[in-house]
Formats: C-alpha cells, structure tokens, sequence
C-alpha cells in the first residue's frame, strides 16, 4: 500500500477522534477549553473581551477551524482515489457532512450540551473551505508543471 495512503488514513482516524472526543467532553469541560482560548484572542482582538460574545465566536471559530482542517485532510485523501473536480469535490464534502452530522448527535447524550443544526452548516462551510483550498493549490500544481492532476 502507498504511504500516502496509509499516512492520510492515520490522519483521518486521529482527526475524527480529535473532533469527537471534544464531542463527548461534558459541557463544564467545553467552557474550561474555550476560556482559554477566549483568553488569548481578546489579547489579539480586544472586541472579544465581552464574555458572552466572545465565547460565542471562539466556539463558532473552532468549528470552523476543525473541519476546515478536515476537509484538507479528506480531500487529500480522495485526490489519491477519485479524478476529476466534481468527485474531489463531492466525496469530500459528503463525508465531512457525515462526520458534522455524528458529530452534533454525540452532543445530544453528553451532559449540558446540546446538537445544534446551526453547528452543522458551520462544519459544513469549514469543509469546503479546507477542499477548496486543497484543490486549488493542485489546480495551480498541475498549471504550473504541466499536468493534470
């Protein structure tokens, strides 16, 4: 087996487990995490200093952030098994959906927390971005070399 192949599957499984197992942290737990990052940025970005606010972003942009990361990883995963943009795109996106949708379930058996559908579009818009990206540097690859990736 290819070593992409193997070092992506790895990377798949450790960033499922990483979005999950936020997933499955109790609600006093969630808050503790994003205290501490709502700390940070209100030092870079000072309007985030409004607790409520502020807390609200921070957990928005994490999803963001999460699954933006993960449709890198899946997109790069798919380049190695699909052609064509429409497939890379799409099979991407499909499992990022997936995940988004198990994701926001798991929070419904966790303690304080809650699945919210608002969550999902927001994991959603993160994967495309994450594929996006992903395909455009192999697009602006391929330009520059010649081939068709």
């Amino acid at each position: 087996m290819n070593k992409k192949k193997i070092i992506l599957g790895i990377l798949i499984v450790t960033w499922l487990c990483f979005i999950w197992g936020h997933s499955l942290q109790p609600a006093d737990v969630s808050d503790g995490e994003s205290g501490i990052f709502l700390e940070f940025f209100s030092k870079l970005i000072p309007a985030l200093n409004n607790a409520e606010d502020g807390m609200f972003i921070i957990r928005k942009m994490a999803h963001f952030t999460e699954y933006t990361i993960l449709g890198t990883i899946l997109t790069g995963n798919a380049i190695l098994y699909v052609r064509g943009f429409f497939n890379r795109f799409f099979h991407p996106a499909f499992a990022g959906l997936a995940v988004s949708f198990i994701d926001e379930t798991i929070q419904l058996f966790v303690e304080g927390r809650s699945g919210q559908v608002s969550d999902m579009w927001i994991d959603f818009a993160g994967v495309c971005l994450g594929i996006l990206i992903i395909l455009a540097i192999i697009n602006n690859k391929g330009r520059a070399t010649g081939r068709n990736y």
